[in-house]
């Protein structure tokens, strides 16, 4: 299906996993509505990309996705300026390395509306103009997180991302056959800016071969959606890993994460 005068909208779009997935999308012919909170970046990422491309449209509007506000204000933006939106991109997310408890609950708050309320939002106020123009692709950038055992530095962020893995899969089967397919991408150890944001630089000197770059991750996540799949897990090492983890014994996998977190924990 010619995706010509389609258009993406794509959060979390200055850096990383958000940066490739506007360029995947434009290289595939998509107009783009990029968002993040540096607008210097979307500024520098648009000028890069219309450098290619000048019978394409890139519209920027910055926002933080903290703020409950920010979906119904990309929304009117987009309705402002007669922006259909055929396809979405949630990928804005950060990680909080602290221990749950010391976590301030304005920092919590804040996590859970920039991985929950505004990817619940943007997919419920964007979505009927999806019905009504019978073509969707929505993804949701989860992580493969839920399916290793946990360490003593995710706070919230495995639940978070096993929410938008299910928030995926509902949306997909419920609304596939309107041509609307809903797609949750679940990366391992991505070279990006994300470890580093979230204080965590001892994971960002691991091993090459447990990392991907970005792009592919983009790539595979823009083809799964289109070819309608539900889930993909990037690389088949993370496959592997996801695997092993259905396979081993509950009684494993907390020794495994004791040996992770390196306390002691109850039988």
């Amino acid at each position: 299906m010619s995706v010509k005068n389609k258009t993406a909208l794509i959060t979390g779009a200055s850096a990383g996993i958000g940066k490739s997935f506007a360029e995947v999308f434009f290289k595939n012919g998509f107009n783009l509505v990029l968002t993040a909170r540096r607008a210097d970046r979307l500024d520098t990422i648009r000028a890069n990309l219309l450098e290619s491309s000048r019978d394409q449209k890139i519209d920027i509007f910055p926002a933080d996705l903290s703020d409950q506000d920010a979906p119904k204000q990309i929304f009117n933006f987009c309705e402002e300026r007669n922006i259909h939106i055929d396809a979405l991109v949630n990928n804005a997310g950060y990680g909080n390395p602290k221990a749950f408890e010391k976590i301030k609950w304005d920092e919590h708050s804040d996590f859970i509306q920039v991985m929950i309320g505004s990817v619940t939002e943007l997919i419920h106020i964007f979505l009927p103009g999806m019905i009504e123009g019978q073509y969707g692709r929505i993804i949701n950038v989860a992580s493969l997180a839920p399916y290793i055992p946990p360490t003593d530095r995710g706070g919230l962020y495995s639940p978070v991302k096993i929410y938008q893995i299910k928030l995926s899969e509902g949306i997909h089967f419920e609304y596939m056959d309107q041509n609307i397919f809903c797609t949750a991408v679940c990366p391992g150890l991505t070279r990006s800016e994300f470890h580093i944001a979230a204080d965590m630089p001892e994971v960002a000197n691991t091993p090459d071969f447990l990392w991907m770059t970005s792009e592919k991750v983009a790539e595979q996540g823009y083809f799964a959606v289109m070819n309608g799949k539900s889930l993909v897990i990037n690389g088949w090492l993370n496959k592997f890993f996801a695997l092993i983890s259905t396979l081993i014994p509950k009684i494993f996998t907390k020794r495994i994460g004791k040996y992770l977190t390196k306390k002691r924990m109850p039988n």
